[in-house]
């Protein structure tokens, strides 16, 4: 099956990135933003006028980052990135892909575009503090998980939500605690990094991804 991806660098399109070059098959990225994100075009593929979005089969369109995720997985058992609905890790696997994109996710948009919920200046400051200090909570939790059941979210396994996790805690890199200050999140993220997959998506999307030292 041949894909396309619609994205751009930095955003939610980099789990789905990976994942597509774990597949290991042909896949054509189609760069997507500014005004074409507006365009009767694109809105007819996502009228959300977000990335990313997947083209797949006969042209159907699939958006949401973690619905592509999951697709792509289960379409491709050879990679091993999700358990089979008879594993006994596949409901903590869609507990934490639920989790991360539902919570942890919905926290940091409000940090991202405090803008979407209210137009005040000052709302706006409070929204960000607020979401900062709640992700700041989200991240102990996960990092007491992976320091009890680690080293990835599912324990001894690399699954595609390992890749959103390393993709959410980039995007806490302007906060004043990034999510890699925290220890196992810290291994976590260079674990994913290790993969040649998600270093391919980097070098694709041209990412530095500079990170503290491994901290474990």
């Amino acid at each position: 099956m041949t894909y396309k991806l619609y994205w751009y660098a930095g955003s939610a399109a980099m789990a789905p990135h990976a994942i597509l070059h774990d597949i290991g098959g042909e896949f054509e990225l189609i760069k997507a933003e500014g005004a074409y994100l507006k365009s009767e075009a694109y809105r007819k593929l996502n009228p959300n006028s977000t990335v990313p979005v997947l083209i797949h089969g006969d042209g159907k369109a699939i958006y949401e980052s973690a619905a592509i995720c999951q697709f792509l997985a289960e379409q491709h058992p050879e990679t091993g990135l999700s358990p089979a609905p008879d594993d006994p890790l596949r409901g903590q696997y869609l507990q934490w892909m639920t989790h991360l994109t539902n919570t942890v996710q919905e926290a940091m948009t409000i940090w991202w575009h405090p803008d979407h919920y209210t137009e005040i200046e000052e709302v706006q400051q409070k929204l960000v503090r607020e979401s900062e200090a709640r992700l700041d909570k989200l991240w102990q939790v996960l990092d007491r998980h992976l320091q009890e059941n680690g080293p990835h979210l599912c324990g001894e396994r690399f699954f595609a939500c390992d890749y959103y996790l390393a993709m959410l805690i980039r995007w806490t890199r302007e906060m004043e605690k990034p999510g890699e200050h925290y220890p196992h999140l810290n291994h976590l993220v260079h674990l994913a990094m290790a993969r040649p997959a998600y270093q391919k998506m980097l070098d694709d999307q041209n990412i530095d991804q500079n990170l503290l030292p491994d901290m474990i």
